[in-house]
């Protein structure tokens, strides 16, 4: 095995552990605070926020991971009142398509970035506490409005790279499901990824179901997609778990999980 190929499978085995441990959560609070913690070894961040936000968007709890009580303060502060860099006010709800709900804010001391000159915030939170660049990943209810956002700080001068952004928006997806769920009250436990269906022989409707469970849904999400009886998928999945030789979703995901994600 080469470099290359035990780094990209070394790496496909911290995704996997991190969507099963993001999907064994029980609360959105919890499942966000795992996230920031199985994140550190893939995006390597120096400092992390996390924001919970109400039904109107304010925001209503926080998590901090290196980030000093006075520091969370002056954040809120320019959050709410820095009417020059409004992109990062939050005074209502925010609804995003799933293009936006990653952001990243490399060089924030690029002085050809004239928007940031001339923020309060960027010049009175962001710089003296040398923050160079930033990533922000949104989680939305089912209604699509954003009730917790993630921030990544480096306060180094490494810039977040293509490579693990794109990784990020790989697994977004699923991890806004299992997400979604929790905010729904459905306590549901790790989920998997998508198989190559045909070599199990599965039919029409399991492949159906096993694209929707690669998706992060529940049972009781997938009858209603499918309009079918929660039983009657249940039973499909009887089906497919027999037919792939495996016991439960986290052998599913663990049996094709390089099969989908392109890292």
């Amino acid at each position: 095995m080469s470099t290359s190929e035990f780094q990209t499978a070394k790496q496909m085995e911290q995704v996997y552990q991190l969507l099963i441990r993001c999907g064994s959560k029980r609360t959105p609070t919890d499942f966000c605070v795992q996230l920031v913690k199985d994140l550190s070894g893939l995006l390597l961040y120096d400092q992390a926020r996390v924001l919970f936000l109400d039904k109107s968007g304010k925001i209503c709890d926080r998590r901090l991971f290196g980030v000093s009580e006075q520091q969370w303060k002056d954040f809120m502060y320019f959050y709410e009142n820095d009417l020059l860099f409004v992109k990062h006010s939050l005074r209502e709800p925010l609804h995003l398509p799933q293009n936006e709900k990653i952001t990243v804010h490399n060089y924030w001391y690029d002085p050809e970035e004239a928007y940031k000159r001339e923020s309060v915030f960027v010049d009175n939170y962001v710089h003296p506490l040398r923050i160079y660049h930033s990533t922000g990943i949104g989680f939305s209810d089912q209604e699509n409005c954003i009730r917790s956002i993630v921030v990544l700080d480096r306060v180094r001068d490494i810039p977040f790279l293509y490579q693990e952004v794109e990784l990020i928006k790989a697994i977004h997806p699923i991890l806004e499901n299992y997400y979604i769920d929790l905010l729904l009250g459905e306590n549901i436990p790790s989920t998997p990824l998508q198989p190559r269906k045909q070599a199990y022989s599965l039919t029409k409707r399991e492949s159906e179901i096993v694209e929707l469970l690669m998706e992060g849904l529940t049972p009781t999400r997938i009858s209603q997609r499918l309009v079918i009886s929660v039983s009657t998928v249940y039973r499909h999945i009887a089906n497919i778990y027999e037919k792939c030789h495996v016991t439960n979703r986290q052998e599913l995901y663990r049996l094709f999980a390089g099969q989908q994600l392109k890292i």
